[in-house]
């Protein structure tokens, strides 16, 4: 409650002295959440004009679940008033499959949230992704509809990704189920609303990707669409693959698997990647558990082969990539770390071009600050957003600023045999996404009526406590 306070004095002092301009640069975080709520699932993105918006989930002390968006303010220079997206009581809150919003090129909003549906095939129920839209800036709403409406729910939906297309409609990518084999991975699926319609047929992107993973999407601005996704390879290695389109989203070329982490793990780590687009060069970040851990940072050609590899942080999480204007690209992503005895986690962010590599920690000293996201707004800043204690805190931070050299060296494929193999682990299912997880992964873990239950990740656990409360 202290640092809440902090935070907030800080805010009103700095908004306050706007006087000194200084390029409108906000030097500390400010809180946009509820002071009696919590919150968390907070989402950057652009709306029409271009401009950064913001969405998140607060729930009440009764467990009611509320779900916000807000828009740049120009004038003020911050974001401005909530405006709130009805969602069902079933919507599921969770940081890799979060509630989000895209903004159509003629101003549309589409929301999109995960849901808790009963199944006779599985006591937890599915998930399936649900979407609202909105053509009056949030006053009103279109009634809620799956993405795949037409098509029967034989799995799971979740784990999506929505972002704007260059011709002007929203996508959205996802991890669907196989119903026959389900054990084998997970399908990754994209569509795409029409000019006067919601979202047409599914395309198959992958037929077996991690279970548990985020989806990511970018656009270079002239139809060129990349989905990447942690994919899952023979011999259950979960290493990155992007698959291309070059028409907007009819077709994509097969996937193509990049990152050579050679990761085999038998549990989902619940880490997705992000990925952008300049021309037909395509910029990725993302967390692996292999033997050289950390975030990582690659450049991929035109054919999808990696030029640079780099790793940004052996102790960094969940990786975000923003392209800015004049091509720099900035990752963000939380690093756990000790002082005293304690834990914390502080945001960095990462300036990249192509010469250099300059970073910078934006979040307060003794923080929790973990998912941040990352949204460009100009030509040389950027706005960080992240989570903190149940709060929603977010920064505006000049690039320029960035300007810690920092070197990154050339990171080497792990060789296949190097790995820490666990299929020979004993292992058990996670009861709520049907991973299997061994003694060494399933760190994550109840005991109930004697019993040890082990899980992919927290999330996981949480969901599981929350249904058998």
């Amino acid at each position: 409650m202290k640092k809440l306070i902090f935070y907030t004095v800080i805010a009103i002092f700095l908004h306050g002295c706007d006087a000194l301009d200084r390029g409108h640069t906000v030097q500390d975080p400010v809180v946009i959440s509820g002071t009696k709520s919590t919150a968390s699932c907070v989402f950057l993105t652009k709306d029409n004009k271009g401009l950064p918006a913001i969405s998140w989930i607060e729930q009440d002390s009764l467990k009611n679940k509320n779900f916000y968006f807000a828009t740049w303010d120009t004038t003020a220079h911050r974001f401005g008033a909530a405006i709130s997206i009805p969602i069902e009581a079933n919507t599921s809150i969770h940081e890799e499959g979060m509630p989000k919003v895209a903004f159509k090129g003629d101003g549309t909003i589409v929301a999109i949230y995960e849901t808790s549906v009963p199944s006779s095939t599985s006591k937890w129920g599915l998930s399936d992704i649900q979407y609202t839209m909105s053509n009056d800036m949030g006053k009103t709403w279109t009634e809620r509809k799956s993405i795949q409406a037409d098509a029967p729910l034989l799995g799971s939906r979740s784990f999506a990704d929505i972002i704007r297309l260059d011709d002007g409609e929203i996508a959205v990518s996802w991890l669907d189920t196989n119903p026959i084999h389900a054990e084998l991975g997970r399908p990754v699926k994209f569509a795409k609303t029409g000019s006067k319609t919601g979202f047409g047929d599914a395309l198959l992107i992958d037929s077996a990707a991690c279970q548990c993973c985020r989806t990511a999407m970018s656009t270079n601005g002239k139809g060129q669409v990349n989905v990447a996704f942690r994919d899952l390879l023979p011999g259950s290695v979960r290493d990155i693959s992007i698959s291309v389109s070059l028409d907007n989203g009819l077709k994509f070329n097969e996937p193509t698997p990049f990152s050579n982490d050679h990761w085999v793990i038998d549990g989902c780590p619940h880490n997705g990647p992000s990925v952008v687009l300049h021309n037909h060069t395509k910029y990725v970040s993302w967390y692996t558990g292999a033997k050289q851990g950390g975030v990582y940072y690659a450049e991929l050609d035109g054919n999808n082969r990696t030029v640079i590899k780099r790793e940004l942080s052996p102790a960094g999480r969940f990786a975000q990539l923003e392209l800015m204007p004049n091509g720099d690209r900035i990752a963000t992503f939380d690093v756990s770390y000790e002082k005293e005895g304690a834990a914390f986690k502080k945001i960095m962010v990462n300036r990249i071009n192509d010469q250099e590599f300059f970073e910078k920690e934006i979040s307060l000293p003794l923080s929790h600050a973990s998912y941040p996201v990352i949204a460009a707004l100009g030509k040389d800043q950027i706005v960080v957003a992240w989570v903190d204690d149940n709060k929603i805190y977010y920064r505006l931070e000049n690039t320029k600023a960035i300007n810690k050299a920092v070197h990154k060296a050339d990171v080497k494929s792990i060789s296949r045999k190097e790995t820490n193999l666990s299929a020979n682990l004993p292992s058990s299912t996670d009861p709520i996404c049907g991973m299997m997880v061994s003694a060494e992964t399933g760190t994550e873990q109840v005991v109930k009526n004697g019993k040890t239950i082990r899980f992919c990740s927290p999330a996981c656990k949480r969901a599981f406590l929350s249904k058998t409360d």
